[in-house]
């Protein structure tokens, strides 16, 4: 048996992009995610494609174009969804300059496979396979939660040692890295700076927040 697919497209007022979509890639329910702007043009969307397709479409408002709204959302329709579908798809032709970079970043985040459309010309984006966090080891994860549990950032390893139970070697090796793996720091989750006495501050990045909030949970 083939497997079901969800198509879930960023939706930023183009429904000739959302049509490009439907026509190149299978669809066995398409989610229309659209802000505020939009969320009147897509219910009407949502209405034709019910009635001349006979295609099951459901609309998840989100209240702002920002990365991590549009990431937490994708994420929980993955989430909510993992169980009715094999395979996920996000069309981001539709959307607006900053929904395109929301949209390709969930991706990203959570390994969906993504298309753009320009035109009529239809394009896979190159995305992992894989979701972004799993490319994280536990003992990263467990360093990113207590960085969080300290409020986002810690003053020194010393501080986010005594928060994660482990040694400054290991926290330098895992926010660090080394030459045969990124550390928290080159994955972007994490931003250092060298404070007094040489102390390494270490912060999360809005990217690491997000990953926090929609992918590890």
């Amino acid at each position: 048996m083939p497997p079901r697919t969800l198509q879930i497209a960023v939706f930023g007022g183009n429904e000739d992009a959302v049509l490009a979509g439907l026509r190149n890639y299978p669809a066995h329910k398409l989610i229309l995610v659209s802000p505020v702007d939009f969320v009147t043009q897509a219910g009407q969307l949502s209405a034709k494609l019910s009635s001349t397709l006979r295609l099951d479409v459901g609309i998840v408002q989100v209240n702002d174009t920002s990365v991590s709204t549009v990431l937490e959302a994708i994420g929980e329709i993955a989430k909510r969804e993992s169980d009715n579908f094999q395979e996920f798809l996000i069309n981001v032709g539709s959307a607006t300059k900053h929904l395109t970079s929301a949209g390709v970043t969930a991706a990203f985040v959570h390994g969906i496979k993504a298309f753009e459309v320009v035109g009529d010309q239809v394009s896979a984006l190159p995305v992992m396979k894989f979701s972004y966090s799993q490319v994280i080891s536990r003992p990263k994860i467990e360093i990113l939660r207590a960085i969080e549990r300290s409020g986002g950032d810690v003053e020194s390893l010393e501080q986010l040692s005594a928060i994660s139970n482990l040694g400054k070697p290991l926290l330098s090796y895992h926010i660090r890295g080394s030459e045969n793996g990124y550390g928290l720091e080159k994955l972007g989750l994490v931003e250092i700076e060298r404070g007094k006495r040489g102390r390494l501050k270490v912060r999360l990045t809005a990217l690491g927040r997000t990953l926090l909030t929609t992918s590890f949970k």
